[in-house]
């Protein structure tokens, strides 16, 4: 297996990400000229795959519309809509929505549906014996984290360190610790026992729940609503909130009634109970934007 590893080197913002590996993505012909009988396209962000591909199974079946599922990272998906102005729905975390909405113009009505919450993963059993972010620490400990420039949760890891007391940055300079992009890339090296811990999404841990043990955070070394924050390469800083799974039906679908209709399903109850089975926080479905329009509070 080759490993990549990668070294600090300061933040990056998250749409140089998409830019940069735009061109990686499945192309669709511009515009979104769609027959009737053809299915919807939704893109979705990586770690939402499962679930979504679940939910536009139950779908299907209950009203014969079929959504077609475009996978790749939340960045990414984002500088594809925005070049190719292809497809219906843009299903993402944070901060891509409100990127999508106020920057971009191109989505129409979004909803928040679940919540991503990063969680400690080690081998079964724990060998280790970890419990916390400082067992971490020791040099005796192969540690893998997501990419501190290249994913959501890689932002927040020098905030949620240092709510444990621990500085990230002697940490990064005292013990070598690789990273990659991608949480489930980290978790699987945990599962196959190729690292001893990991921090990743509780989705993606929750996937693999079997092969390895899931340690949660404390909520005290979480970062804090409206308080805690994380500043970009631009020098702009932004507030670390809850970290949102969100849908948002798009402005270039020319089946914007059936793209509205899965996106309700998506934002249901219904829908709600099978984000918490595959491992989503659930705190309540909210609507954020209505005809491209933020809602109040």
């Amino acid at each position: 297996m080759r490993m990549l590893r990668s070294r600090r080197r300061g933040p990056a913002s998250l749409w140089a990400l998409g830019l940069g590996l735009a061109s990686a993505m499945v192309l669709f012909p511009a515009g979104c000229r769609r027959a009737r009988d053809e299915p919807l396209t939704c893109h979705v962000g990586g770690t939402m795959r499962p679930v979504m591909q679940e939910l536009a199974r139950i779908h299907q079946k209950e009203t014969g519309v079929k959504v077609e599922i475009n996978s790749a990272g939340s960045g990414e998906l984002l500088a594809h809509i925005e070049s190719h102005k292809a497809g219906d729905l843009y299903v993402c975390h944070d901060p891509f929505l409100d990127m999508l909405m106020q920057k971009f113009h191109l989505g129409v009505d979004g909803w928040t549906v679940a919540e991503l919450t990063p969680v400690i993963v080690v081998q079964k059993g724990n060998p280790k014996k970890i419990r916390g972010l400082k067992d971490l620490v020791p040099a005796s400990v192969e540690l893998w984290l997501t990419d501190y420039e290249k994913s959501t949760l890689g932002h927040m890891l020098k905030t949620i360190f240092a709510k444990a007391g621990i500085d990230f940055d002697k940490l990064n300079e005292d013990k070598t610790i690789p990273t990659h992009k991608g949480g489930a890339h980290v978790a699987t090296l945990v599962q196959t026992r190729n690292a001893d811990a990991a921090l990743c999404w509780n989705a993606v841990a929750h996937l693999r729940r079997k092969d390895l043990d899931i340690i949660p955070l404390p909520a005290e070394h979480l970062p804090t609503p409206g308080v805690d924050t994380v500043t970009s390469a631009t020098g702009k800083a932004y507030t670390l909130t809850p970290v949102r799974v969100t849908i948002a039906t798009l402005k270039c679908s020319r089946r914007l009634d059936d793209a509205k209709k899965f996106a309700e399903f998506v934002a249901s109850d219904r829908a709600a109970k099978v984000f918490q089975e595959f491992g989503f926080t659930q705190i309540g479905v909210k609507k954020e934007y209505d005809n491209g329009r933020a809602l109040k509070p």
